[in-house]
C-alpha cells in the first residue's frame, strides 16, 4: 500500500464525483488499485464527503508518534537501569516514580533504536484464541516447576488476575514437599486463595494407576485440608496454565541482566 495524502484524497474525490456526473464509469476496486489504498478506505472516505460535505483531511501525527524528548529519554534510561523491563511496565515504574507519563509505545520505539528492545510482529496478529482471567485477585492461583540453567528447579505461585508472583523458591528437586513449602509461605503472608491450577505432574496430582482407582497426592491433600479448591489442567493442554509458563518464558530470558534470580524477582 502506497502513502495517502490530502492531495490524494482531493483527486478521488474528484473522480468520483465526475463518475457520479455520468462523465466514466469507475470502479471502487479500480480507484483502490489506483492510489494504493484498500476498496474500504475508497468507501469511507466518499461517505465522509458526502455526509460532511467536505474533503476529508489527514490528521497530523499526535503525541504517541512524537519521539521522546531529552527529558524524557533521561527518565526511560533511569527506569531501564533500575528494573529492565520491557516499555509496558517502564510506562507503569515512571508514572508511579516520577508522575510523568509516557506513551509505551513511544518508549518502545527507543528502545528499539538503542537496542534494548525486540520486534514482536507475533503480538499484531490476530489471535484464534480468547484470553481467560479471573476478576478478583486470590480467586485462582497458577503453580508450576521449571528448570532453571543451573540445573535447579523453581517453584512460582502467581494470580491470575493481577499476575503478582505471590511466592517462589529454587530447589534442587521438584517435589511435592518444596511445593507445599513455598505455598505455605505465600498463604502465611497473602492469606488462602479460592482455587489453584495445576497441570498433571507427580508433585501435585495423583493419577489414576492401571488397577487401582485414584489416590490423593500430598499436594491435594494439603489443598484438601486448607479448603482450597484444586483445578487440574487437561491432559496435553499447556495453555491452561499458560500464564505461569509465560512467566517462566520470562525469566529464561530476562535473567541474563540480572546479578540474581532474586534481583530478578524484586
Amino acid at each position: 500500500m502506497r502513502k495517502l495524502s490530502n492531495k490524494k484524497i482531493s483527486r478521488m474525490i474528484k473522480l468520483k464525483q465526475r463518475q457520479k456526473n455520468g462523465e466514466f464509469f469507475l470502479t471502487n476496486k479500480r480507484i483502490s488499485g489506483t492510489f494504493g489504498i484498500t476498496i474500504r478506505r475508497v468507501q469511507q472516505i466518499w461517505n465522509t464527503f458526502v455526509t460532511t460535505g467536505e474533503v476529508p483531511k489527514l490528521h497530523k501525527p499526535g503525541p504517541s508518534c512524537q519521539p521522546l524528548s531529552e527529558d524524557e529519554r533521561r527518565l526511560v534510561m533511569k527506569a531501564y537501569r533500575l528494573c529492565k523491563s520491557g516499555a509496558k511496565v517502564l510506562e507503569e515504574i515512571i508514572f508511579v516514580m516520577e508522575g510523568v507519563k509516557i506513551s509505551h509505545n513511544r518508549m518502545h520505539r527507543f528502545l528499539l533504536g538503542k537496542g534494548l528492545a525486540k520486534k514482536e510482529p507475533n503480538k499484531r496478529k490476530q489471535r484464534k484464541w480468547v484470553r481467560y482471567e479471573r476478576e478478583h485477585s486470590m480467586s485462582l492461583w497458577h503453580t508450576d516447576y521449571k528448570l532453571l540453567d543451573n540445573g535447579d528447579w523453581i517453584i512460582a505461585y502467581q494470580d491470575d488476575a493481577s499476575r503478582r508472583i505471590m511466592a517462589y523458591g529454587t530447589f534442587p528437586n521438584a517435589t511435592a514437599d518444596h511445593a507445599i513449602e513455598v505455598l505455605t509461605q505465600a498463604i502465611k503472608n497473602y492469606g488462602n486463595p479460592d482455587a489453584i491450577l495445576t497441570d498433571r505432574g507427580s508433585q501435585f496430582y495423583a493419577s489414576k494407576g492401571e488397577t487401582k482407582k485414584k489416590g490423593e497426592s500430598k499436594f491435594e491433600e494439603f489443598l484438601r485440608c486448607m479448603n482450597i479448591k484444586h483445578i487440574v489442567a487437561r491432559v496435553n493442554h499447556p495453555q491452561t496454565n499458560g500464564k505461569i509458563k509465560r512467566f517462566f518464558g520470562t525469566i529464561q530470558r530476562k535473567q541474563k541482566h540480572f546479578q540474581s534470580l532474586d534481583e530478578f524477582m524484586y
